[in-house]
């Protein structure tokens, strides 16, 4: 029937899902040789790609030495992943030089033997752009993350993290929109079948 069949379909919203935050951090608030990080917009699309583009002072590209790492939380649980106490991280970004690798966190070692399909780098003007769809980040809906920026060479490494040491992770809330959800119908008990007399037995009731 009809109104059987539609009732067992739950219909969500479709469209419209997208998201977009901003996030700032303090410019020259580091060492003049790192790269100096000052702002991160998060964006996703209703397909549930996840788009960091992330903004530099001091640079149009990155240098030979230069290290870019996006830390991810997946789980909200600062106590699993790696960086355990600090912000537990699942997944990271990196970027060495022209590099962009994919790292996974599997029992507090990270591993960077195998690209995620949908991720992907680029540096434009002074912005570095990171793309990773939600599927290969746990398919969250819910993420924190930390930047750390470093210039490596064969003296003292020298660092700028976003957001600064000692406060709280930035988090982001991806926003897709939620599919058709269909539910099984009811489950209907099968009649239970008469008995039938034959007309030499006595049909007798048990209790």
């Amino acid at each position: 029937m009809v109104s059987a069949a539609a009732a067992c379909l739950l219909l969500a919203p479709l469209a419209g899902a997208s998201n977009s935050s901003l996030y700032a951090d303090g410019a020259a608030d580091a060492s003049p040789a790192a790269p100096d990080l000052t702002g991160v917009q998060v964006s996703n699309d209703d397909a549930g790609n996840v788009v960091f583009q992330i903004s530099f002072a001091n640079r149009t590209a990155l240098g030979d030495t230069d290290l870019v790492a996006l830390l991810i939380d997946a789980d909200s649980k600062i106590g699993t992943g790696c960086a355990k106490g600090v912000l537990g991280a699942e997944y990271a970004l990196d970027v060495l030089a022209d590099r962009f690798l994919f790292g996974r966190c599997n029992h507090g070692d990270w591993s960077f033997a195998k690209k995620a399909t949908s991720f992907s780098g680029s540096f434009t003007g002074s912005t570095l752009i990171l793309k990773a769809n939600r599927r290969d980040l746990g398919s969250t809906t819910h993420l924190a993350f930390r930047i750390g920026a470093a210039a490596t060479t064969s003296r003292d490494a020298v660092y700028d993290f976003a957001p600064d040491t000692g406060t709280a992770a930035w988090s982001y809330h991806v926003v897709v929109p939620q599919q058709a959800v269909k539910k099984p119908p009811p489950k209907v008990k099968p009649k239970a079948k008469k008995k039938r007399c034959k007309a030499h037995v006595r049909c007798v009731r048990r209790a």
